[in-house]
């Protein structure tokens, strides 16, 4: 089945608006994605290195009594510190 009306002229003046509105949008978002790209492709200079700044002991609080032993093999221990023993009472 046809559409019993069929003006052309009168259809383009209608459809003119959502026409225009769809390629300015296809337009907004090549226009993004390009500056998408450009920002995640382009590499900045490096920045000079700085010195690290120095730790105090009140930067780092007061240090534990003991010897700190860190991960031997296995990279999901945590630093523990094992108390040093103390000897027996005569």
């Amino acid at each position: 089945m046809s559409a019993p009306d069929t003006n052309l002229k009168k259809q383009t003046r209608r459809h003119r608006g959502p026409l225009i509105g769809m390629a300015l949008a296809v337009i907004l978002a090549v226009a993004f994605l390009g500056w998408l790209l450009v920002r995640t492709l382009v590499v900045e200079p490096e920045q000079p290195a700085q010195a690290p700044a120095t730790q105090t002991e009140s930067d780092t609080g007061i240090p534990a009594e003991g010897t700190v032993v860190g991960p031997l093999n296995d990279p999901d221990d945590a630093p523990q510190i094992i108390d040093e023993p103390t000897p027996p009472a005569e």
